[in-house]
């Protein structure tokens, strides 16, 4: 199993994926937001970038898998579950 990792982000893509600061990007698991691209995109950025805002970036990651040469990690703070906190905001595959 892998363990949890402290890591900071860098920098949000949009609202389920980033940039870690040691330049390694990511994606979160089992979170589904649109691209950067779609309408939608910049209010599920500001979501994310405010739930990992609020420590300074600093998280915690678990590396869960690989998907089109990104980290799938599940990514938590002092505040509970980032990835959980997206799906509760309605980010989340809707049947797919």
């Amino acid at each position: 199993m892998t363990a949890w990792k402290r890591k900071k982000v860098d920098h949000w893509v949009d609202g389920d994926s980033g940039v870690f600061s040691d330049g390694t990007p990511f994606r979160l698991a089992r979170v589904r937001a649109p691209e950067r691209h779609q309408f939608g995109a910049e209010r599920a950025t500001r979501s994310a970038a405010g739930m990992t805002g609020q420590t300074r970036g600093f998280v915690r990651t678990k590396k869960v898998g690989r998907s089109y040469n990104r980290e799938v990690v599940e990514m938590r703070n002092r505040d509970g579950s980032v990835n959980d906190r997206m799906r509760r905001r309605g980010y989340k595959y809707k049947g797919r």
